[in-house]
């Protein structure tokens, strides 16, 4: 039953969906049909952030999830984690524990790698003091642990997406974060990647163009997360998905890098579309289940963490299938 509290979370705190639109994001629009998918993305993000906001518990913010359409659904579960991490930041002595509840098991667990993107995204809105309150522990959930990099993918995103003078055009570099990681800015910089496809409008000049203007060093992990992008949110077809794996250059294995991942969200999912396999037989040349396969292989046998991160060990691995 929803009470008037829960009514009043989601009223004050789900942003608009206006905030979805380029219009809005002063983004670049390319082609109409992209521009309406990927503002469609956005819009599904908030609906999720708006059911998880009002639901009493996360079995019910669940089911109103599994309503929407299965393409965007991803989506919608990203904006749920969002509102999770917000509400467990905001209660205290919850410390994630929404999340926990949210990703432990059955259809929550099955959109983990986008949940983690949305509880980045949440962090990057947040003070820091209650980044650690926002957290879960990723020990109590059922995947790797160090699919948790993704969370500071999601910041990236967040910051790139709303703030792309700074995070796009000025090029800005975290310096100062909780947990000195030299790995930090890394994943960030896959964020960003993913980003700067919205930014363009999935024009493959665009952001072939922004990518160059960073600094080189900085290719690599930017090629990944348009690659991401580009299959798992859309918005070209063959040919749009030909010209960036040809632009991509040396940086080809790194595009089909952020497709497998991108892939494998969908199949665990189970929303994989059309596109999704379009993707698939163009960035890594083989069907979708084949390539999600793959990160079935490579997470055996992880090291634990040291000085580079056992997430990019992980990487590195599918990366290699593709470069060997």
């Amino acid at each position: 039953m929803t009470t008037l509290l829960a009514v009043l979370r989601r009223k004050f705190l789900t942003p608009p969906l206006e905030d979805a639109l380029f219009s809005t994001r002063g983004f670049h629009e390319h082609d109409e049909a992209a521009r309406d998918r990927l503002e469609m993305s956005g819009r599904q993000a908030i609906v999720g952030f708006g059911f998880a906001m009002e639901s009493s518990d996360t079995a019910e913010t669940v089911t109103r999830l599994e309503t929407l359409e299965q393409e965007f659904r991803g989506f919608a579960y990203e904006g749920a984690a969002m509102a999770l991490a917000l509400r467990d930041a905001l209660h205290p002595g919850r410390h994630g524990r929404r999340n926990e509840d949210f990703l432990g098991s059955g259809r929550g667990a099955a959109h983990i790698y986008m949940a983690y993107l949305g509880i980045g995204f949440t962090v990057a809105r947040l003070p820091r003091l209650l980044w650690s309150r926002a957290l879960p522990d990723v020990s109590r959930l059922p995947d790797h642990p160090s699919l948790s990099w993704f969370i500071w993918d999601g910041y990236g995103f967040h910051q790139a997406y709303f703030h792309p003078d700074k995070w796009i055009h000025r090029q800005h570099v975290g310096r100062r974060y909780p947990w000195q990681v030299s790995y930090v800015n890394r994943a960030i910089d896959h964020g960003i990647g993913r980003a700067l496809w919205f930014y363009n409008g999935a024009d493959v000049d665009g952001i072939t163009d922004s990518i160059n203007r960073f600094p080189e060093s900085r290719h690599a992990d930017l090629w990944s997360g348009a690659g991401l992008a580009a299959t798992y949110a859309g918005g070209v077809d063959e040919e749009g998905l030909e010209l960036l794996k040809k632009y991509a250059g040396p940086h080809a294995a790194e595009v089909a890098l952020g497709a497998v991942l991108a892939i494998k969200a969908r199949v665990l999912a189970d929303t994989v579309t059309a596109h999704t396999e379009l993707a698939s037989s163009v960035l890594c040349g083989m069907p979708a289940a084949d390539a999600a396969e793959i990160t079935n292989r490579v997470v055996i046998d992880l090291p634990p963490d040291g000085e580079v991160p056992a997430y990019e060990v992980f990487r590195d691995r599918i990366r290699r299938h593709f470069t060997d």
